[in-house]
């Protein structure tokens, strides 16, 4: 009979244990928000936020390019502090969330960057439409929580878009073409 060595055995273990044996961390909802700005008139920025989204996260501390992310915006919670405005934007012309209730991210890799950049490419799907798009992102902090007294990561990242490529060009002469999407990230270690 033929004896696996210790480290082969180990590695078959680790390789069968199902994917949520690794999921030691979770998204802390109240401290993690993604966020978008556009361009008005060439003057200023207009901000904006999405108030619902859920997210789903393979998250490894250890081995952070192993891990993935995939997100689901509700495109119908657009806010940017204007009534009008956030119908105007749920509607056909702009996002038009009837017929297009998710705009949503999944992760296609996270390549490690200098320091504690990191670079998490993956398809974003808006109208429809899915490009590949990369977030620049940064680990902020590592902590621990104190009043949850657990462990915390902080990551943000940034990307930029073009909104016509995703079929969505009205008033391009008042409303810039360009849109800076952020996410912030706060990851709780699973008790």
């Amino acid at each position: 009979m033929t004896h696996l060595p210790a480290r082969l055995l180990a590695a078959l273990a680790v390789a069968a244990l199902p994917a949520s044996a690794f999921a030691a961390w979770e998204i802390e909802p109240t401290h993690t928000h993604i966020s978008f700005q556009v361009g008005h008139l060439g003057l200023t920025k207009t901000p904006g936020i999405f108030r619902k989204f859920e997210t789903k996260l393979n998250f490894d501390d250890k081995d952070i390019e192993a891990s993935s992310v995939t997100i689901a915006i509700d495109t119908a919670s657009v806010d940017t502090a204007n009534d009008l405005r956030d119908a105007e934007l749920r509607g056909p012309t702009w996002l038009d969330a009837q017929a297009n209730p998710k705009i949503t991210f999944v992760s296609t890799s996270v390549r490690h960057g200098e320091g504690n950049h990191y670079v998490i490419s993956g398809n974003l799907t808006v109208r429809g439409k899915t490009l590949p798009v990369a977030f620049q992102t940064t680990l902020t902090a590592r902590a621990v929580n104190p009043w949850l007294r657990v462990p915390a990561i902080g990551f943000v990242g940034s990307t930029k878009i073009k909104r016509s490529d995703f079929g969505i060009a009205s008033f391009p002469a008042a409303i810039s073409d360009e849109v800076d999407l952020n996410i912030a990230l706060e990851l709780l270690k699973k008790p």
